[in-house]
């Protein structure tokens, strides 16, 4: 796991050599909110994703949205494009559902304007993500679709683990990081993203530039092996299975005995 923090003009002047000095491996920082417009981009956005990578801390970016509708989700997205043009980012690009006012929308209305925003994304050459929390997830999108297609950022605070598989587990709103002032929102990632965005050549990256190789060990698959079966005897979480498909580019979820697959150490 990796350990991350996000960060918006709420949480003021941030010391990003503490933060770094204090074992945080990301941050994710709020670019903006809704559609182009002067005023919403985050007052302290260059400041933050600057200092960040200035000090070796990897950058993603999360947008927070009020679109009500596809086209909506098109316009924020673009607008988030403009913002973090010239900036390589090794974590996701994020749609953050969970603004009061989108409940007025239908849950189709709500979905369809995340799924757009991500596709934007998509299209651009950049990694979408959806940040919502559980109760959002579970009640006012259709959750199928969009875990069916992109990475889940959730929010959930306190338990031992998350109630779903995602890339990004938000764990605490109230944590303590020295360089930042009062609390800060802790974050878990159980991916290596920066490996996947050197490696595809995505986020501002090529994808001629070299990229270590994450830590697994080779494993030949046996009879009635399943690699929800291995993420639950080698990542302690069968839900934990994508992990195991992503590292060797399947496009299924079944495996073959005699074949070898990596493992996640």
């Amino acid at each position: 796991m990796f350990k991350g923090i996000d960060v918006s003009k709420w949480n003021g002047t941030v010391d990003w050599k503490k933060v770094k000095s204090s074992g945080i491996d990301f941050a994710m920082i709020r670019d903006g909110f809704g559609k182009k417009s002067p005023a919403q981009v985050d007052k302290k956005f260059k400041e933050n994703i600057e200092g960040a990578k200035n000090t070796g801390i990897n950058v993603g970016v999360y947008h927070y949205s009020y679109a009500d509708s596809a086209q909506d989700g098109i316009d924020e997205a673009q607008f988030c494009l403009e913002n973090i043009r010239g900036y390589q980012l090794e974590y996701p690009v994020v749609i953050d559902m969970e603004d009061k006012e989108m409940l007025k929308l239908s849950t189709r209305q709500r979905t369809d304007a995340c799924m757009a925003f991500c596709n934007e994304i998509e299209k651009n050459g950049y990694y979408a993500m959806v940040y919502t929390n559980k109760i959002w997830l579970e009640n006012y999108l259709h959750a199928d679709e969009i875990l069916s297609k992109y990475d889940l950022w959730l929010a959930q605070w306190g338990g031992d683990k998350p109630a779903y598989n995602c890339g990004i587990w938000q764990y605490s709103e109230t944590g303590k990081v020295d360089g930042v002032n009062g609390n800060v929102d802790l974050n878990f990632a159980y991916k290596d993203y920066p490996y996947v965005m050197k490696r595809d050549g995505l986020n501002g990256f090529k994808r001629s530039e070299s990229s270590p190789e994450p830590q697994y060990f080779e494993y030949k698959v046996q009879k009635g092996d399943t690699l929800w079966g291995l993420a639950k005897k080698y990542l302690g979480d069968g839900n934990r299975y994508k992990e195991i498909k992503s590292l060797n580019n399947l496009s299924g979820d079944t495996i073959y005995a005699g074949k070898t697959i990596k493992i996640p150490k």
